[in-house]
């Protein structure tokens, strides 16, 4: 009887928790690198945009500054 117990509380509706649990984990650390790279890839298009607009402005002042 005790083994039976036991075996039912190894399984939960037919699934291995210790399998579950691994499955979840790598779930997880998945979801935690994309959030990374998509973290990752927000800054650099940010980044990319500042640097891009602050030459345009760069270029237009010393088009202004030519005239003064």
């Amino acid at each position: 009887m005790s083994v039976a117990a036991r075996k039912l509380d190894q399984y939960a509706n037919g699934v291995c928790i210790d399998k579950f649990e691994t499955s979840l984990q790598e779930i997880s650390d998945q979801i935690r690198i994309m959030d990374q790279k998509l973290i990752m890839k927000t800054e650099n298009e940010i980044t990319y945009r500042y640097e891009n607009q602050r030459f345009e402005i760069s270029k237009l002042e010393d088009s202004i500054k030519k005239y003064i």
